[in-house]
């Protein structure tokens, strides 16, 4: 975060607002963090004056503008919802300017630094994820034309497909054919999904993947919680569950062998029967190509161009080509349940 995007009176004066004299003539310190791409993360601790002496505060302040900026309005609806307990707490929001907004939350002290390789942490996260599906079905939520904007992000992932040079990325050319068919079927594709039963339609947060889940440890409790609420939006609940399973599976093979267990345990935490019929595995992956074509897919390859350039390593060329041949397999999947 840059010293202009983030202002240390405001900080300093919510601080003051929030604890009082004790913030007064704090010493202030602001680390970045890894953020999106539309919105810059710190880390903010300070010392607070006080009786017995110092004592440490921290919070996470989060500076979201453009596309991101919606983020503000979706924590304060969520803040108002029985969605709250899924998320960090948010602890202020301040307005910069047009478009612009700084995010005050809680700071989730993870408990393991990476816990996904036990896959007992895995299924807790899909049973999170069932339980915010299934009690905040009603939620408000600020309006987006998710559709529309899907379906542009698809089309432009298939323009930049087609001119991207075939020795980029190896499976490309065998899964073209089937990326312009499912692009071509997607508005079709996502309204059979979104009308499944018994699913139907939630709140779904969106963009669900290891970089925005943490487990913590709260009153003996280990639980996971879900950061980033950027794209948080009324969806398929299957949409959570393939962006979590698809993006775990390729960094823990454990996951990706135990893909329909964990599958029929989120089916299992809705109450519903663990049987992954037909037509739920067909929902499953075209809810997997959306989220492969809502960006995913176009990130990897426009990596791939980018990793061919001069200075560009082996390894980031085949990373490059790796991720994108997992999202073309996704692609695969959806067009030939689609046909």
């Amino acid at each position: 975060m840059t010293r202009d995007a983030l202002d240390r009176a405001a900080v300093a004066a919510f601080l003051v607002g929030r604890h009082g004299d004790a913030a007064r003539d704090a010493a202030i310190e602001v680390r970045p963090l890894p953020g999106g791409l539309c919105s810059e993360v710190a880390l903010i601790t300070a010392q607070l004056r006080g009786g017995a002496g110092a004592r440490p505060v921290a919070l996470v302040a989060k500076l979201a503008h453009g596309a991101a900026a919606r983020e503000a309005a979706v924590y304060r609806r969520l803040s108002r919802s029985v969605a709250r307990r899924f998320s960090p707490e948010l602890l202020g929001v301040e307005r910069l300017g047009r478009g612009r907004w700084l995010l005050y939350l809680e700071r989730i002290e993870p408990a393991h630094a990476w816990p996904w390789a036990d896959s007992a942490h895995t299924a807790q996260v899909l049973e999170r994820l069932a339980r915010l599906h299934a009690t905040a079905p009603g939620a408000s939520l600020p309006a987006w034309d998710y559709e529309a904007e899907n379906l542009a992000a698809a089309r432009g992932t298939l323009a930049l497909a087609e001119r991207l040079p075939r020795g980029e990325v190896p499976a490309l050319a065998r899964s073209l054919p089937a990326l312009r068919r499912v692009v071509a079927a997607l508005p079709a594709m996502r309204r059979q999904l979104l009308e499944i039963r018994p699913l139907g339609r939630a709140v779904i947060h969106g963009d669900v993947h290891p970089g925005n889940v943490m487990v913590r440890r709260r009153d003996g409790v280990v639980e996971p919680v879900l950061l980033d609420w950027a794209r948080a939006r009324i969806g398929s609940p299957l949409e959570d569950v393939s962006s979590w399973l698809q993006a775990l599976g390729y960094w823990e093979p454990e996951a990706r062998r135990r893909h329909d267990t964990l599958l029929a345990g989120y089916l299992s935490a809705r109450g519903l029967a663990p049987a992954l019929t037909r037509p739920l595995r067909d929902a499953y992956w075209f809810a997997a190509a959306s989220n492969a074509l809502a960006g995913a897919l176009g990130v990897h390859l426009a990596l791939a161009c980018r990793a061919s350039e001069p200075g560009a390593t082996p390894d980031a060329r085949a990373a490059a080509a790796r991720n994108a041949a997992d999202w073309l397999r996704v692609i695969r999947r959806a067009d030939a349940c689609w046909r």
